[in-house]
């Protein structure tokens, strides 16, 4: 296992989040790309060039097998993630792979206890939790400054992803997992709670759309998910991945009403903010950040490794935020709350 500078780095998936971690591995002293891997070898052969690479790889057990590897990215399809972190585990390399963690629970756990059975590191890509605007808002939430309970409130609003595995129910799961997991891990950590009862409802608002008429298995792609948690806060989330094309809003912050005020929260890559209205109507400052959270997020990994320092998002936070957003699902077939 690695423990020396600088780490070696394989990037498997080169598509745009690949992209994001080769960009943020290469720009870390401690690290050195080795290896990229994805199944289509142009885009594996773009970025073999923009690093340097004497070589690509369409396969990762080949990739992974090269001993100077020390860190592997996953940065492919969820239904993916559980089969190269079980390999990179068995070949001894540390993990950081994108999150929702798996499609599974039983994914999930086979992740997490095969990273221990090998003594690698498992992180999960929950960029959020990098950020210091989100420990902000923990802390102001913790002090009782604002008064308990408070909902949460988050919306996301897109045209149909281009990336149509987004889309695939087998694939990534839809947004009601794969984008659902941001809120459902951050609000775990803000609230410091577990949540004991989810509600749901679903719709596949791009059913009839020509984009999406390849995909056989079509997740929800518009969602509504209440969360509540023993703390007695509530989570919500309004999520549309099914706008026709150009039909893309602009992003909205996140809005928590309390007792004591009113707050919102941006999370953009290069800027993270949270403001708070209390009696009287003048907005003040509680955090706010103009770090990039990917880069933070690279970062923390390699210290993860180099010097074990706690990563905060473990495999554990991973399994308990999919645990919830399938418990979403469930309750969207349904028609249900679901009992955690």
């Amino acid at each position: 296992m690695a423990n020396k500078a600088p780490l070696g780095v394989c990037i498997v998936g080169c598509g745009f989040m690949g992209g994001i971690h080769a960009a943020h591995w290469h720009d870390l002293p401690e690290a050195k790309i080795i290896a990229v891997v994805d199944i289509l070898p142009e885009r594996a052969a773009k970025f073999a060039e923009l690093y340097a690479l004497p070589r690509f790889y369409t396969d990762y057990q080949q990739a992974l097998a090269l001993p100077e590897v020390d860190v592997v990215s996953v940065c492919v399809p969820t239904c993916l993630h559980a089969e190269i972190t079980l390999f990179a585990s068995r070949h001894r390399k540390h993990i950081l792979t994108e999150k929702p963690i798996a499609l599974t629970l039983e994914q999930a756990q086979a992740m997490i206890t095969a990273a221990q059975e090998n003594q690698v590191k498992l992180g999960v890509g929950f960029m959020r939790r990098h950020s210091p605007v989100l420990a902000g808002l923990r802390d102001r939430l913790a002090s009782g400054d604002l008064g308990r309970p408070v909902i949460y409130h988050s919306t996301d609003f897109r045209q149909i992803r281009p990336k149509l595995a987004m889309h695939d129910a087998r694939q990534n799961g839809g947004p009601a997992i794969d984008m659902a997991v941001h809120l459902l891990d951050s609000w775990a950590y803000i609230f410091q709670s577990k949540p004991v009862e989810v509600y749901a409802q679903g719709l596949v608002m791009g059913r009839s759309r020509p984009e999406l008429a390849s995909i056989q298995t079509l997740a929800p792609d518009t969602a509504s998910l209440t969360v509540r948690y023993e703390s007695g806060d509530i989570g919500s989330f309004v999520v549309c991945w099914g706008l026709p094309p150009g039909a893309n809003p602009p992003e909205r912050p996140d809005q928590i009403c309390a007792p004591g005020g009113f707050a919102e929260v941006t999370f953009g890559m290069t800027h993270q903010e949270a403001r708070l209205m209390k009696e009287g109507g003048q907005w003040e400052i509680i955090s706010t950040s103009d770090e990039n959270m990917y880069q933070r997020e690279i970062a923390s990994m390699a210290r993860y490794v180099l010097h074990h320092e706690p990563f905060p998002a473990s495999g554990e936070d991973g399994l308990s935020a999919l645990r919830t957003a399938l418990a979403a699902i469930e309750s969207i077939h349904t028609g249900k709350p679901v009992h955690l």
